[in-house]
């Protein structure tokens, strides 16, 4: 894998970096008792150009780690907003990556992700998905490395959406202001933040949430109040919301029924097909592929 490099010419600068734990709670079992939170890290460039900051969360079986650097070693959105003069904010949801998993506390674990796999084929190459950094294949490097930090999926769907409210709403009493770009599972973030915190949350850009408004997601649960698995206070009224979609992943529908739902709560939706924008060949974990700087450039047109 090649060393990570800053896109030519755009040096980043950080006056700030570190990392903590938001939205802490106790639980006593057998073994006494023990704290978990949601694990967030953060940098902050100099000079910070933009009011908001924003907070990146990870969708299914993934980790902070999505937005932090490509599997073939580029810069991720995390490094690429902040080139743009972004705060940013990589969220752990609660029980994946630094926020850790065990059972006792998260449910038992769904099988780990594997070649041939669902989670493996948003890597698979077809005639329109042309930019994912490798073969998409067993043995392509870049599928290793992203296979490598996958982990179970919630056991338990309505108790990992009470932990994203319990996390979103202390992250924003802390850091303030800010837009919520989320991915895929990780989709409720926003939607849970924006109710909670509604005048701390700006915009949310949801990359490919799950959906539509209530669906059952397999094993895990339903979304059975309308884009969260818990009762969901919605003050969308005027919040700025895109919806991304790429061209080969098979979520439009999907996204097509949860941007009218949007719409019908209030939300001032801009539904952002990339390649109507001229961005083509991307699956669903477009933050990991080859175009991602191209994508981070057009979600921060979006936001300006």
């Amino acid at each position: 894998m090649p060393e990570p490099t800053m896109p030519p010419g755009r040096p980043l600068i950080v006056a700030e970096q570190g990392h903590f734990f938001a939205g802490l709670r106790e639980h006593t079992g057998p073994y006494g008792t023990t704290v978990t939170g949601t694990h967030v890290q953060y940098q902050i460039p100099r000079p910070v150009r933009h009011e908001n900051a924003l907070v990146l969360v990870h969708g299914g079986g993934g980790q902070a780690l999505d937005y932090l650097a490509t599997p073939d070693g580029r810069p991720g959105w995390a490094t690429l907003f902040a080139l743009d003069g972004y705060a940013t904010y990589a969220v752990d949801r609660p029980g994946m990556g630094r926020s850790p998993y065990h059972p006792d506390l998260h449910g038992p674990p769904s099988p780990p992700a594997a070649y041939g796999g669902f989670v493996a084929g948003f890597a698979a190459p077809t005639a329109s998905h042309t930019q994912w950094p490798g073969s998409g294949e067993r043995g392509d490097p870049a599928l290793q490395q992203f296979l490598a930090g996958q982990e179970p999926f919630p056991a338990d769907l309505a108790a990992a959406h009470e932990d994203m409210r319990r996390g979103a709403a202390a992250l924003l009493d802390r850091i303030g202001r800010a837009v919520l770009v989320t991915h895929s599972l990780g989709g409720a973030f926003g939607w849970l933040a924006a109710a909670a915190r509604p005048e701390l949350v700006k915009a949310v850009v949801a990359v490919e949430p799950a959906g539509p408004p209530f669906a059952t997601l397999g094993r895990i649960g339903a979304l059975s109040y309308g884009l969260t698995a818990v009762p969901l206070e919605a003050r969308f009224a005027g919040l700025p919301v895109a919806v991304v979609t790429a061209e080969a992943s098979g979520h439009a529908t999907a996204d097509q029924a949860t941007a009218d739902y949007l719409r019908e709560a209030g939300a001032d939706v801009t539904e952002m097909r990339l390649a109507e924008l001229g961005i083509h060949g991307n699956g669903h974990l477009m933050m990991l592929e080859r175009n991602n700087a191209e994508i981070a450039d057009a979600i921060c047109a979006w936001l300006a």
